[in-house]
């Protein structure tokens, strides 16, 4: 897992909060207590006035739900939300904040929605499978191994967190990569919700 510095040093957590967004298990044991992400993502998140996509009942009236949660240290966090209803009609919906997503999250100054046409829904549903949360760490480890019995470790001074949620039948997938996204699938995945929506439309 790769952290901001800065985010570290400048967020600050209550251990004793109950995470609303973010899963409390699941994570690596070199990982930060789930309530420091609770914070961090769950602020963002209740920010934008984003609902959470934790269990079966955030499902109600849905056959899936994407989020994808980009948090530039500096710059104002934004998100995308893909709702596809059980007749299968989809609506994209985003959100920019006023903040920083580092540490501050501000207010929503720019949101809005559309209904994404089957060929578009497709792509999202295409792009999901081949992705296959479900198969990826929740988190990339920070702490490497090297052959020569010594340990290396990738720290991010300044970067961007991506966190991708997914809500379905068959349960919840959570999430985070730091400062850049390795996996190719993941990739396109995060390259298809974008070109739903130019980041330039987010304002």
């Amino acid at each position: 897992m790769i952290i901001p510095v800065l985010a570290l040093a400048l967020l600050g957590f209550d251990a004793a909060g109950v995470p609303d967004y973010v899963p409390d298990t699941g994570w690596t044991d070199d990982g930060w207590d789930p309530s420091f992400y609770e914070q961090w993502f769950g602020g963002q998140l209740r920010a934008m006035r984003e609902p959470p996509l934790t269990t079966p009942s955030n499902l109600a009236g849905f056959r899936e739900r994407l989020r994808f949660l980009v948090l530039p240290t500096f710059e104002p966090a934004y998100a995308y939300r893909v709702d596809v209803r059980t007749d299968g009609s989809a609506m994209l919906r985003w959100t920019r904040l006023s903040g920083r997503g580092g540490y501050a999250p501000g207010h929503p100054v720019r949101r809005g929605s559309r209904r994404l046409s089957p060929e578009e829904t497709a792509q999202v549903s295409a792009a999901l499978r081949a992705a296959a949360l479900g198969s990826l760490p929740r988190e990339h480890p920070f702490r490497t191994s090297n052959p020569d019995g010594t340990e290396s470790f990738e720290l991010c001074i300044d970067g961007t967190a991506f966190v991708f949620e997914h809500l379905d039948a068959q349960g919840r997938q959570f999430l985070l990569r730091n400062c850049d996204i390795k996996e190719e699938a993941l990739q396109r995945l995060a390259a298809t919700i974008f070109r739903l929506q130019s980041r330039e439309q987010m304002g």
